[in-house]
């Protein structure tokens, strides 16, 4: 555990959202185990710990991978194939994703579609709240300020 909280711990302090401004996306490259990657992020506003990021994420998809701040419980049951459904939601707008833990960093990830509701609401400009449908994690709160600009310089370098 102490290994996965060191992996965390190095991802949660190179992501340029944690400069102390979780009030607007960033984008800008970052080191991933296979190189640099544009990358759009921010930290949530109620629990700035928490990071939620935009990469490439293959054929007509981006990569969204949600960094909550979780103790060495998480996963539940220790399950490294834990899956939940999360409501994301922002104004009138809300979908619901199931997320899929990532033990190299404790993130949970999904792959959506480019044109789906999901990133439509990443690039709205109301607030965000990511809430657990299982109620393990609390709901954090994300500021949408600068995400469709953000999200759209992640979408140019992977699909230019």
């Amino acid at each position: 555990m102490k290994v996965r909280y060191l992996t965390v711990l190095a991802v949660v302090l190179a992501t340029p959202a944690l400069a102390g401004d979780c009030e607007a996306w960033k984008a800008g490259l970052e080191e991933d185990e296979g190189g640099a990657m544009m990358t759009a992020s921010i930290c949530a506003t109620d629990r700035p710990d928490d990071i939620l990021q935009i990469t490439c994420g293959g054929e007509g998809k981006l990569g969204l991978r949600f960094l909550p701040a979780t103790g060495d419980d998480f996963p539940p049951k220790g399950d490294m194939n834990y899956r939940a459904s999360f409501v994301f939601a922002s104004g009138p707008l809300s979908a619901e994703v199931t997320l899929r833990y990532e033990a190299m960093d404790g993130a949970l990830a999904a792959t959506p579609r480019r044109d789906s509701d999901l990133v439509r609401i990443l690039k709205s400009s109301d607030a965000l709240t990511i809430t657990d449908k299982t109620g393990v994690l609390p709901t954090a709160t994300f500021e949408l300020k600068g995400s469709s600009k953000a999200i759209g310089k992640v979408e140019r370098a992977c699909y230019s």
